[in-house]
């Protein structure tokens, strides 16, 4: 008996670790989304990783005082770039 609660607490956390890596929430039976919905999420993980990015990059400047000039005006552009593409999908998602 023992090993059945076990063997279903295990199914059960690694069916929620499937969920998790394919939705990025925890659920047991994870929502379905459209293909503009997935590409504007995709978007927004994007800009996250580019806002941490050019954050390192003030960090690293002033402990070190190297000139990250460089790198974060490319993230800039990177950043405006990815706000764009996130304003035109939010716009076609409504429509």
């Amino acid at each position: 008996m023992k090993k059945l609660v076990l063997l279903v607490i295990v199914i059960g956390v690694a069916w929620l670790g499937v969920n998790f890596v394919r939705t990025g929430s925890l659920s047991f039976s994870p929502k379905t989304v459209s293909a503009e919905e997935e590409h504007l999420q995709a978007l927004q993980r994007d800009l996250d990783d580019v806002n941490s990015q050019m954050a390192s990059a003030g960090r690293a400047a002033g402990m070190t005082g190297m000139d990250t000039t460089s790198d974060v005006s490319a993230l800039m552009v990177k950043k405006e770039k990815l706000e764009k593409e996130i304003a035109e999908a939010r716009a076609k998602l409504k429509h």
